[in-house]
Protein backbone atom coordinates (compact mmCIF):
# COMPACT_ATOMS: atom_id res chain seq x y z
CA UNK A 1 0.00 0.00 0.00
CA UNK A 2 1.18 3.40 -0.75
CA UNK A 3 1.34 5.00 2.97
CA UNK A 4 3.33 1.79 3.69
CA UNK A 5 5.92 2.56 1.18
CA UNK A 6 5.80 6.15 2.60
CA UNK A 7 6.12 4.95 6.23
CA UNK A 8 9.03 2.38 4.85
CA UNK A 9 10.84 5.71 3.00
CA UNK A 10 10.97 6.75 6.20
CA UNK A 11 12.47 4.34 8.67
CA UNK A 12 15.36 4.64 5.53
CA UNK A 13 15.71 8.48 5.79
CA UNK A 14 16.13 7.76 9.46
CA UNK A 15 18.90 5.29 9.08
CA UNK A 16 20.46 7.09 5.88
CA UNK A 17 20.29 10.23 8.36
CA UNK A 18 21.61 8.06 11.63
CA UNK A 19 24.98 7.24 9.21
CA UNK A 20 25.16 10.11 7.76
CA UNK A 21 25.33 12.12 11.61
CA UNK A 22 27.22 9.68 13.28
CA UNK A 23 30.14 9.77 10.26
CA UNK A 24 30.02 12.97 10.49
CA UNK A 25 30.38 13.45 13.84
CA UNK A 26 33.63 10.55 13.69
CA UNK A 27 35.28 13.09 10.93
CA UNK A 28 34.52 16.33 12.25
CA UNK A 29 31.59 17.51 14.32
CA UNK A 30 29.75 20.46 13.26
CA UNK A 31 28.04 21.98 16.04
CA UNK A 32 29.47 21.72 19.70
CA UNK A 33 27.66 22.21 22.38
CA UNK A 34 27.91 24.03 25.84
CA UNK A 35 26.24 23.19 28.82
CA UNK A 36 23.60 25.84 28.94
CA UNK A 37 22.94 24.87 25.44
CA UNK A 38 22.56 20.79 26.03
CA UNK A 39 20.10 21.56 28.80
CA UNK A 40 17.91 24.13 27.23
CA UNK A 41 17.82 22.36 23.59
CA UNK A 42 17.13 19.31 24.93
CA UNK A 43 14.53 20.76 27.54
CA UNK A 44 12.80 22.79 24.90
CA UNK A 45 12.70 19.66 22.52
CA UNK A 46 11.08 17.39 25.02
CA UNK A 47 8.33 20.00 25.83
CA UNK A 48 7.64 20.54 21.66
CA UNK A 49 7.47 17.25 21.48
CA UNK A 50 5.38 16.43 23.97
CA UNK A 51 3.00 19.60 23.15
CA UNK A 52 2.87 18.26 19.39
CA UNK A 53 2.02 14.53 20.47
CA UNK A 54 -1.08 15.85 22.76
CA UNK A 55 -2.35 17.61 19.59
CA UNK A 56 -1.76 14.41 17.46
CA UNK A 57 -3.75 12.64 19.86
CA UNK A 58 -6.33 14.96 20.36
CA UNK A 59 -7.09 15.40 16.49
CA UNK A 60 -6.89 11.19 16.72
CA UNK A 61 -9.83 11.24 18.78
CA UNK A 62 -11.53 13.54 16.90
CA UNK A 63 -10.93 11.89 13.59
CA UNK A 64 -12.32 8.37 15.09
CA UNK A 65 -15.39 9.88 16.43
CA UNK A 66 -16.30 11.97 12.92
CA UNK A 67 -15.04 8.41 11.23
CA UNK A 68 -17.74 6.50 13.27
CA UNK A 69 -20.05 9.47 12.26
CA UNK A 70 -19.68 8.63 8.63
CA UNK A 71 -20.24 4.93 9.17
CA UNK A 72 -23.70 5.36 10.89
CA UNK A 73 -25.06 7.76 7.95
CA UNK A 74 -23.67 4.74 5.23
CA UNK A 75 -23.03 1.25 6.65
CA UNK A 76 -21.35 0.47 2.89
CA UNK A 77 -18.12 2.37 4.56
CA UNK A 78 -17.53 -0.03 7.69
CA UNK A 79 -14.93 -1.99 6.02
CA UNK A 80 -13.30 1.41 4.01
CA UNK A 81 -13.21 2.66 7.85
CA UNK A 82 -11.88 -0.01 9.24
CA UNK A 83 -8.77 0.22 6.98
CA UNK A 84 -8.22 4.00 7.48
CA UNK A 85 -8.44 3.23 11.33
CA UNK A 86 -5.83 0.46 11.26
CA UNK A 87 -3.46 2.81 9.19
CA UNK A 88 -4.14 5.56 11.54
CA UNK A 89 -3.45 3.54 14.52
CA UNK A 90 -0.88 1.91 13.28
CA UNK A 91 1.01 5.26 12.59
CA UNK A 92 -0.21 6.57 16.08
CA UNK A 93 2.00 3.52 17.25
CA UNK A 94 4.92 4.22 15.75
CA UNK A 95 4.42 8.05 16.41
CA UNK A 96 4.18 7.22 20.33
CA UNK A 97 7.25 4.98 20.51
CA UNK A 98 9.35 7.62 18.56
CA UNK A 99 7.86 10.11 21.18
CA UNK A 100 8.21 8.49 24.50
CA UNK A 101 12.08 7.37 23.43
CA UNK A 102 12.78 11.34 22.23
CA UNK A 103 11.67 12.38 25.25
CA UNK A 104 13.82 10.03 27.16
CA UNK A 105 16.90 10.28 25.38
CA UNK A 106 16.41 13.82 25.93
CA UNK A 107 16.18 13.45 30.01
CA UNK A 108 19.24 11.39 29.42
CA UNK A 109 21.02 14.54 27.75
CA UNK A 110 20.21 17.01 30.63
CA UNK A 111 20.67 14.43 33.24
CA UNK A 112 24.58 13.40 31.80
CA UNK A 113 25.54 16.34 30.66
CA UNK A 114 28.45 16.80 33.40
CA UNK A 115 29.93 13.28 33.24
CA UNK A 116 33.35 12.88 32.26
CA UNK A 117 32.82 10.19 29.90
CA UNK A 118 32.44 12.74 26.65
CA UNK A 119 31.95 9.55 24.38
CA UNK A 120 28.46 8.28 25.57
CA UNK A 121 27.27 12.26 25.84
CA UNK A 122 28.47 12.89 22.16
CA UNK A 123 26.47 9.70 20.99
CA UNK A 124 23.39 10.08 22.99
CA UNK A 125 23.29 13.73 21.76
CA UNK A 126 23.85 12.88 17.81
CA UNK A 127 21.08 9.52 18.54
CA UNK A 128 18.28 11.86 20.39
CA UNK A 129 18.44 14.65 17.36
CA UNK A 130 17.69 11.77 14.94
CA UNK A 131 14.82 9.94 17.50
CA UNK A 132 13.32 13.79 17.35
CA UNK A 133 14.00 14.18 13.31
CA UNK A 134 12.09 10.65 13.35
CA UNK A 135 9.44 12.05 15.60
CA UNK A 136 8.43 14.64 13.25
CA UNK A 137 8.59 13.12 10.26
CA UNK A 138 6.17 10.55 11.17
CA UNK A 139 3.84 12.91 12.61
CA UNK A 140 4.07 15.33 9.29
CA UNK A 141 3.43 11.56 7.74
CA UNK A 142 0.16 11.31 9.80
CA UNK A 143 -1.06 15.00 9.24
CA UNK A 144 -0.63 14.67 5.23
CA UNK A 145 -2.32 10.94 5.49
CA UNK A 146 -5.47 11.75 7.53
CA UNK A 147 -5.64 15.59 5.24
CA UNK A 148 -5.47 13.73 1.87
CA UNK A 149 -8.67 14.60 -0.37
CA UNK A 150 -8.11 11.21 -1.68
CA UNK A 151 -7.70 8.74 1.62
CA UNK A 152 -11.81 7.22 1.26
CA UNK A 153 -10.71 6.42 -2.21
CA UNK A 154 -7.37 5.01 -1.56
CA UNK A 155 -8.66 2.27 1.08
CA UNK A 156 -11.37 1.49 -1.67
CA UNK A 157 -8.83 1.12 -4.05
CA UNK A 158 -7.37 -1.26 -1.54
CA UNK A 159 -10.65 -3.15 -0.52
CA UNK A 160 -11.35 -3.78 -3.79
CA UNK A 161 -7.75 -5.47 -4.66
CA UNK A 162 -8.75 -7.60 -2.13
CA UNK A 163 -11.67 -9.10 -2.85
CA UNK A 164 -11.67 -9.01 -6.71
CA UNK A 165 -11.42 -12.23 -8.34
CA UNK A 166 -8.91 -11.41 -11.17
CA UNK A 167 -7.60 -8.06 -11.08
CA UNK A 168 -5.69 -8.11 -14.60
CA UNK A 169 -8.59 -10.31 -15.82
CA UNK A 170 -11.29 -9.56 -19.18
CA UNK A 171 -13.09 -6.37 -18.41
CA UNK A 172 -17.07 -7.03 -17.35
CA UNK A 173 -19.93 -5.31 -17.18
CA UNK A 174 -20.29 -2.75 -14.24
CA UNK A 175 -23.90 -1.85 -15.26
CA UNK A 176 -24.87 -6.00 -14.97
CA UNK A 177 -22.49 -6.10 -11.88
CA UNK A 178 -24.50 -3.70 -9.44
CA UNK A 179 -27.82 -4.76 -11.11
CA UNK A 180 -26.83 -7.95 -10.05
CA UNK A 181 -25.78 -6.57 -6.50
CA UNK A 182 -28.90 -4.48 -6.20
CA UNK A 183 -31.59 -7.44 -6.76
CA UNK A 184 -29.46 -9.52 -3.93
CA UNK A 185 -29.93 -6.79 -1.83
CA UNK A 186 -33.54 -6.35 -2.60
CA UNK A 187 -33.66 -9.68 -1.57
CA UNK A 188 -31.76 -9.61 1.44
CA UNK A 189 -33.82 -6.75 2.98
CA UNK A 190 -37.38 -8.03 2.08
CA UNK A 191 -36.76 -11.49 3.24
CA UNK A 192 -34.51 -10.45 6.03
CA UNK A 193 -36.13 -8.12 7.31
CA UNK A 194 -39.48 -9.68 7.28
CA UNK A 195 -38.06 -11.90 9.95
CA UNK A 196 -36.96 -9.05 12.35
CA UNK A 197 -40.06 -7.66 11.67
CA UNK A 198 -43.33 -9.88 11.34
CA UNK A 199 -45.92 -7.44 11.36
CA UNK A 200 -44.71 -5.39 8.13
CA UNK A 201 -46.02 -7.20 5.04
CA UNK A 202 -45.65 -4.36 2.66
CA UNK A 203 -41.53 -3.71 1.36
CA UNK A 204 -41.97 -0.16 1.62
CA UNK A 205 -42.72 0.29 5.17
CA UNK A 206 -39.63 -2.39 5.82
CA UNK A 207 -37.18 0.21 3.68
CA UNK A 208 -37.83 2.34 6.34
CA UNK A 209 -36.55 0.29 9.23
CA UNK A 210 -33.36 -0.56 6.72
CA UNK A 211 -31.07 -3.71 8.36
CA UNK A 212 -27.43 -3.73 6.95
CA UNK A 213 -26.74 -6.04 4.24
CA UNK A 214 -23.98 -8.13 6.72
CA UNK A 215 -26.07 -8.40 9.86
CA UNK A 216 -29.05 -9.28 7.26
CA UNK A 217 -26.63 -12.08 6.03
CA UNK A 218 -25.53 -13.36 9.20
CA UNK A 219 -29.55 -13.24 10.28
CA UNK A 220 -30.28 -15.60 7.45
CA UNK A 221 -27.19 -18.11 7.88
CA UNK A 222 -28.76 -18.04 11.38
CA UNK A 223 -31.84 -19.03 10.37
CA UNK A 224 -30.55 -22.03 8.25
CA UNK A 225 -31.85 -19.54 4.66
CA UNK A 226 -28.05 -19.66 3.71
CA UNK A 227 -25.20 -22.55 4.56
CA UNK A 228 -21.58 -21.17 5.55
CA UNK A 229 -20.40 -20.90 1.70
CA UNK A 230 -23.30 -18.72 0.74
CA UNK A 231 -22.88 -16.37 3.58
CA UNK A 232 -18.72 -16.56 2.67
CA UNK A 233 -19.62 -15.46 -1.06
CA UNK A 234 -22.51 -13.14 -0.07
CA UNK A 235 -19.92 -11.62 2.57
CA UNK A 236 -17.12 -11.20 -0.62
CA UNK A 237 -19.91 -9.84 -3.05
CA UNK A 238 -21.13 -6.93 -0.33
CA UNK A 239 -17.00 -6.04 0.33
CA UNK A 240 -16.15 -5.93 -3.64
CA UNK A 241 -19.47 -3.68 -4.02
CA UNK A 242 -18.37 -1.30 -1.51
CA UNK A 243 -14.79 -1.13 -2.85
CA UNK A 244 -15.56 -0.57 -6.51
CA UNK A 245 -18.53 1.89 -5.95
CA UNK A 246 -16.23 4.33 -3.36
CA UNK A 247 -13.08 3.54 -5.17
CA UNK A 248 -10.91 5.53 -8.13
CA UNK A 249 -11.43 2.59 -10.47
CA UNK A 250 -15.06 1.11 -10.48
CA UNK A 251 -14.20 -1.40 -12.88
CA UNK A 252 -14.31 -5.15 -12.38
CA UNK A 253 -12.96 -8.51 -14.32
CA UNK A 254 -15.41 -10.90 -16.00
CA UNK A 255 -15.19 -13.36 -13.41
CA UNK A 256 -16.40 -10.89 -10.69
CA UNK A 257 -19.71 -10.08 -13.10
CA UNK A 258 -20.13 -13.78 -13.07
CA UNK A 259 -19.65 -14.66 -9.56
CA UNK A 260 -22.10 -12.17 -9.02
CA UNK A 261 -24.78 -13.49 -11.14
CA UNK A 262 -23.95 -16.63 -9.29
CA UNK A 263 -23.93 -15.25 -6.06
CA UNK A 264 -27.70 -13.89 -7.26
CA UNK A 265 -28.91 -17.16 -8.16
CA UNK A 266 -27.61 -18.90 -5.17
CA UNK A 267 -29.47 -16.54 -2.85
CA UNK A 268 -33.00 -16.63 -5.04
CA UNK A 269 -32.78 -20.53 -4.70
CA UNK A 270 -32.28 -20.62 -1.24
CA UNK A 271 -35.11 -18.54 -0.42
CA UNK A 272 -37.25 -19.80 -3.05
CA UNK A 273 -37.81 -16.65 -4.78
CA UNK A 274 -39.19 -16.79 -8.54
CA UNK A 275 -38.57 -13.97 -10.82
CA UNK A 276 -42.13 -12.56 -9.86
CA UNK A 277 -41.24 -11.83 -6.57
Amino acid sequence: MKETRIEKSNFILLLILTIITFTIYLINPIFILNENQILYLFSAASQVIAAIFGLIITGYIFLRNELDRKYERDESYQEIITILKEDYFRLILIISSFTVTSIMLCFFNIALESSTNKLIIDIIINLTGIIVIGSLLFIVSFVLKILSPNSFEFASEELRRKYTTNEDGERGSLEDFLKNYNEIEYVLQKYGSSLLYENLTDYESIKMKRIPNRKLVAILTKENKFDTNLESDLLKLISLRNGIVHGLNPTISNEDELFSENVKIKVRESLNVNNNN
